[in-house]
């Protein structure tokens, strides 16, 4: 039988890997957005076309939005 200790001890280890994936999907739609938006807001000048550029940042959002959900489930409705 598991003590209380133990216990907490246990459910804080396992919660570095979900708090990994919120801050790696926190980047992830952040850098999609500066993909997005670089150019309109005068950010710099790619060598890829505006529309590359959007689709990228796209794909980019979606995988931080991704990541972000995932992170979340591990962390708060994990039936463990």
């Amino acid at each position: 039988m598991e003590t209380h200790k133990e216990h907490e001890s246990r459910r804080m280890e396992i919660r570095y890997r979900p708090v990994g994936e919120l801050i790696r999907g926190i980047f992830f739609i952040l850098f999609g957005l500066f993909m997005i938006f670089a150019e309109k807001l005068g950010l710099g000048e790619f060598r890829l076309t505006p529309f590359t550029m959007k689709i990228i940042g796209g794909v980019l959002l979606v995988y931080g939005l991704f990541r972000v959900f995932n992170g979340v489930r591990k962390l708060f409705f994990n039936k463990n």
